[in-house]
């Protein structure tokens, strides 16, 4: 059968709807009778709530209702955690929809208030008066783990959410038996995703039928309805979650967040549709923040520039306890050291410390760059020391092509790869040994410039165990008596358009046209059971069962195509909306055709079917194992794509502004969907890469204010149209 769309530039579905202006966003919905929140949020890094008095709040024109924590916290359960502590030996902490005794980071939600509209419900804030004893915060990792530090979260008995390691091969002796050791330390700074669309959800109960809606900007329709059901103890059921449109997520819009289930308690509460659309101020202070690490390692290696030991402690300030996912990156990035290198010896540790910040979320990258930018550190050291290429010591020291599958010390199996290819490629095309040339003449005439050459090792589809954040997904493929095919899918789009993908492959499997194809994400009452976006999953699972789905239906049409046309199915093609027998395309029937035969007529010509033309399949991910191997190791993540990264950049030796030259790079991410798509991905993926290394850090005082966004107390009750400098 001919493909027709896998591999080729197909536009983006809803491309049309974007650039003319017409998707449709959370912030688009409204509802009868609606109703809008604003939170009061901590001044505090770290205050006991003595108590909170709403009586002004509550009587200002237009207000609805004010909650404070107490009240949220008799209408739920504490937040489950996405992971569970089973999985992983985590500890938990009971977090709720609003503080209740204790704000632990400056921008949690303490109260909310509800109102005819938005700025009504942010001139109520500024009367609600909160009694505060400022408690002393912590907001370095490492002395939080100093015994006397304060307690973030006083029942745990210090600041240690979890601590992992591992070790393979003997470590001791590879270090006593190196020519050379280097010892250093490396932190990558604090920063995060900032997608154009902010957080944003509206709620809406119907206390006839006791039916929630919620229209979220989330990345996981229905792990977040399985989480409402949990804190809200509503049935599953009886619980919507509907996805429009996203304007960007990059993991930081990943449940479950404390204003998700905020949201529907206020409007249970009330009677009435309440929609809450986050401020850019709200979401640098509480929008989910990551990457913070300190590495302390050691790497030992020999004259030839083989490394052959290597020792890390992983120190990673994961900001307040959250039920959110974001200290899973510190976890990622151990495991995957030593990322596309061959060290048979290394010792990694892990410690996964809270503090007095914002809390972690998921951020493009996942714990991945900085075990990347560990071992990238570590080959140019070495170079250095030895006086060599940073390339030499790359291609002596990588997974070679004929290793894979290779198992690395953590028991991560890397499935496939051609690492020297891959970067020999950016060589020749970046013109590297011109570059060195251009280098040496510019730093003759007294400019500071640099080549920075780096492998990283990006793995796909995440699978960790006992938790929602793992290898699965599925499809529903149904065709209509006209031909027209719909996709449901439990994969979403955070607005990359990974449904035009799933649409192509279905298109190509049922050999239909893709305009007679299209694909329903992000309603938990339409689409089946999925795990939604994250972790370059899209095409790995959720293509992955749509192509399974869309194979049944194509092979029960070929058999009633078959008898209709008096021939075996064997025998048959199908391409273009035709079904023709082989090598006789003038003998064909059409698809619309095939499919008005299979539920017109059942009794006859469809005789042998069971009638209807739709099919539900999951696809789990392969290369992923949960079951402990002898050493105790399990494997999480099925893909293993790679990438090269060349920069020629200038610095400004009075300034420190860094000027990008060139930039190059190489991606082997296998077999390429959509190009136009990928490469849209990778430019985004670089530029974004770049503006986190030399422009973006988020940065605490040591009272644990975030000091880019300082205001005075009061800047919501000035002039209207400068109430929120960050929105």
């Amino acid at each position: 059968m001919k493909r027709r769309y896998i591999g080729q530039s197909v536009q983006r579905f809803r491309d049309p709807f974007f650039v003319t202006g017409k998707g449709k966003f959370v912030a688009d919905v409204y509802l009868p009778g609606m109703l809008h929140a604003a939170i009061l949020r901590s001044p505090y890094a770290y205050a006991k709530i003595n108590s909170i008095n709403t009586k002004k709040a509550s009587k200002h024109p237009g207000v609805v209702a004010v909650m404070t924590g107490i009240e949220a916290a008799k209408l739920s359960k504490p937040i489950p955690f996405m992971y569970s502590p089973t999985g992983f030996g985590s500890k938990t902490a009971d977090v709720y929809g609003l503080a209740t005794d204790r704000a632990r980071y400056v921008g949690e939600p303490v109260a909310a208030v509800v109102a005819v509209n938005k700025l009504v419900a942010y001139e109520a804030l500024e009367l609600v008066e909160v009694d505060y004893t400022p408690l002393t915060p912590v907001v370095d990792a490492e002395r939080a783990l100093e015994p006397g530090s304060p307690l973030v979260y006083e029942p745990w008995g210090d600041n240690l959410l979890l601590k992992m390691s591992f070790r393979g091969g003997d470590v001791d002796r590879a270090f006593k038996e190196a020519d050379y050791v280097i010892k250093d330390s490396l932190k990558s700074h604090r920063y995060t995703g900032v997608p154009i669309e902010p957080r944003a959800y509206v709620a809406d109960y119907d206390q006839a039928n006791g039916k929630l809606t919620l229209y979220a900007t989330t990345q996981q329709p229905h792990p977040l309805r399985t989480t409402l059901a949990a804190a809200l103890d509503i049935s599953e059921n009886n619980i919507h979650v509907i996805q429009p449109d996203v304007g960007g997520a990059f993991g930081v819009k990943t449940p479950p967040y404390q204003e998700e289930i905020l949201l529907p308690i206020l409007a249970i509460s009330t009677g009435k549709p309440v929609k809450w659309v986050e401020e850019r101020r709200e979401n640098f202070l509480a929008g989910g923040h990551a990457r913070e690490m300190v590495h302390h390692f050691e790497v030992a290696f020999n004259r030839d520039g083989r490394v052959v030991g290597l020792r890390e402690k992983m120190i990673a300030d994961t900001g307040a306890p959250s039920p959110l996912i974001g200290w899973g990156m510190a976890f990622v990035g151990a495991i995957h050291i030593p990322g596309v290198y061959k060290i048979e010896n290394v010792e990694v540790e892990s410690l996964m410390v809270v503090t007095n910040k914002a809390p972690w979320n998921a951020y493009r990258g996942y714990g991945k760059e900085n075990s990347n930018l560990l071992m990238e550190r570590c080959m140019d050291l070495v170079a250095r020391k030895l006086g060599i290429s940073p390339i030499e010591t790359r291609l002596k020291n990588f997974v070679q092509p004929q290793e894979f599958p290779f198992k690395q010390v953590s028991g991560q199996v890397l499935d496939s790869g051609d690492y020297p290819k891959v970067l020999n490629r950016l060589l020749q095309m970046s013109e590297y040994d011109e570059l060195r040339e251009e280098r040496e003449r510019l730093r003759r005439q007294g400019k500071y410039v640099g080549i920075g050459v780096v492998f990283e090792v990006a793995p796909g589809g995440a699978c960790l165990p006992d938790s929602y954040i793992t290898g699965y997904d599925g499809t529903t493929v149904r065709v209509a008596p006209t031909g027209k095919v719909t996709v449901l899918t439990g994969i979403t789009s955070p607005g990359t358009g990974n449904e035009t993908m799933i649409g192509q492959v279905v298109a190509d499997e049922l050999g239909t046209s893709i305009g007679d194809v299209s694909v329903i994400q992000g309603d938990t009452d339409k689409c089946p059971y999925g795990l939604g976006n994250f972790s370059d999953r899209s095409t790995i699972v959720g293509a992955s069962s749509a192509m399974l789905a869309a194979k049944d239906i194509r092979e029960k049409m070929l058999k009633v195509a078959a008898s209709m046309l008096e021939a075996s199915p064997e025998d048959l093609d199908i391409e273009e909306s035709r079904f023709f027998v082989k090598g006789v395309p003038s003998k064909f029937l059409k698809f619309a055709d095939v499919s008005q035969t299979i539920y017109r007529r059942p009794y006859d010509c469809a005789i042998d079917i069971e009638p209807g033309l739709e099919a539900t399949r999951y696809f789990r991910t392969l290369n992923a194992t949960h079951i402990p191997d002898e050493q105790g190791r399990i494997s999480t993540y099925p893909s293993y794509p790679n990438m090269a990264h060349l920069a020629f950049v200038e610095v400004d030796g009075e300034t420190g502004e860094v000027k990008i030259l060139k930039y190059a790079a190489v991606h082997d991410c296998g077999f390429v969907m959509n190009p136009m798509m990928v490469e849209g991905q990778l430019h985004g993926g670089i530029v974004q890469g770049i503006g986190g290394a030399l422009y973006e850090n988020l940065v605490y005082d040591d009272s644990g204010q975030l000091l880019l966004l300082m205001a005075p107390r009061g800047w919501a009750s000035r002039d209207p149209w400068a109430r929120h400098p960050f929105s």
